[in-house]
């Protein structure tokens, strides 16, 4: 759906919507598929990650580091670290509560990406502001359509519409209704 075949490395992929839209998990499945071949982190300001869950992907668990910042610039100057010391994907879980004072990170932030090729998630509980905007590469929006169900009636997934709002590598535009599976305990 990217048009380049996965995230774009070196640059910042925002993941947009409200929430319960499918955003996070879809996250959380591109964090365990990149443990798989080397080191990532999730940067946890609203404490939700569940690790169990991750299990659950198939996540290396010893691949991943959480981090659980208390301010903005605590988190901020934690992915720096993070990307100087080679992590190859970081996931930035942000409640809209935390937006404030982005766009004065985001330049440092993105500078240290790039010149470590990490690739940056950045899960946002909203529609995308302006400096947000300025500063993605890739905006991926997401709109929760439906639940999806087994037959046995246990919850299957979700049926996502997700539209490619921004794209500097791909022509953007591209819409996909997918299913995003919640892993089988």
């Amino acid at each position: 759906m990217t048009g380049i075949g996965g995230w774009p490395v070196g640059r910042l992929s925002l993941l947009a919507g409200p929430r319960g839209c499918g955003k996070r998990t879809l996250a959380q499945r591109s964090v365990a598929a990149a443990s798989l071949t080397g080191p990532v982190a999730y940067v946890d300001f609203p404490s939700r990650l569940d690790p169990e869950f991750l299990n659950h992907l198939d996540t290396r668990l010893d691949r991943l580091l959480v981090v659980r910042p208390k301010s903005l610039k605590e988190g901020m100057a934690s992915v720096r670290v993070l990307a100087r010391a080679g992590v190859d994907l970081i996931c930035i879980d942000l409640p809209r509560t935390r937006s404030a004072g982005l766009d004065a990170e985001l330049p440092h932030l993105l500078h240290r990406v790039a010149e470590a090729d990490c690739t940056l998630l950045l899960i946002y509980d909203a529609e995308a502001d302006d400096a947000i905007r300025y500063y993605a590469s890739m905006i991926l929006a997401f709109q929760r359509s439906a639940w999806v169900f087994r037959r046995d009636g246990d919850l299957e997934g979700l049926l996502v519409d997700a539209t490619v709002v921004k794209n500097r590598l791909a022509p953007p535009g591209l819409k996909r209704r997918l299913i995003i599976p919640y892993p089988i305990p």
